[in-house]
């Protein structure tokens, strides 16, 4: 069951570690773009999803043309990269209750992907994958393309880096992500009020719909 929302009536950030807790559509979280994305890329991110979700898709994260980080109503969770949606998937529910760290890697040297669930790599792309020519100018979190299909659960610690991270088993970091100079963009989402988070690498904000903000610690998984 998932954490109730923290009510903040201050204006200014309160202490202590916080995530951000999405219900479905037409909760959503954006961070507006300007540029292209990497030529080689990962996403991580850790979430836990609501059991008692309906299981239709489930977006985590998602850039048009570049990349989905998804679960869908199949029961698998999917990695794709491009317009083509060339993919990697692991018959596997992150809508289980359980904390899972999710990443999905990508060369864009050989066009290979990776997908690893809690440091454990689970599935590859069988062929080639390319970015697309024309990416949205957004990233969405926990949402689809047009809002109407939303993540039901918990998302915390976003992580883009421009380089491809993983290619086998990793651990699993104990404690929040620190940026290094392949850090692309960090979303700690520790701010814990408002509607807006910040990266701190770069200039990215990111923009919060409906969402709220939960006490969330990745150490413990609550």
């Amino acid at each position: 069951m998932l954490l109730l929302p923290l009510l903040v009536a201050c204006e200014t950030n309160p202490e202590g570690e916080f995530a951000l807790s999405f219900d479905g559509a037409p909760d959503c979280a954006t961070i507006d773009l300007d540029e292209a994305p990497p030529a080689s890329f990962t996403v991580d991110a850790w979430v836990r999803g609501d059991p008692e979700a309906y299981a239709a898709l489930r977006p985590i994260v998602m850039w048009n043309q570049v990349f989905t980080l998804q679960q869908t109503a199949e029961d698998q969770l999917l990695f794709t990269v491009g317009a083509d949606t060339v993919g990697a998937s692991y018959a596997f529910s992150v809508l289980d209750g359980v904390l899972h760290h999710v990443s999905g890697a990508y060369d864009g040297g050989d066009g290979s992907l990776r997908l690893f669930v809690d440091g454990s790599f689970v599935g590859a792309g069988g062929t080639q994958a390319f970015v697309g020519d024309e990416p949205d100018d957004r990233i969405q979190v926990g949402c689809a393309k047009a809002a109407t299909e939303g993540f039901f659960g918990v998302i915390d610690e976003l992580r883009i880096s421009s380089v491809s991270r993983q290619l086998d088993d990793f651990e699993l970091p104990s404690a929040p992500y620190e940026k290094d100079a392949d850090t692309w963009m960090l979303f700690h989402l520790d701010e814990g009020t408002g509607d807006t988070a910040r990266s701190t690498v770069g200039n990215y904000e990111m923009r919060i719909t409906d969402t709220e903000w939960t006490e969330f610690s990745i150490s413990d998984g609550e």
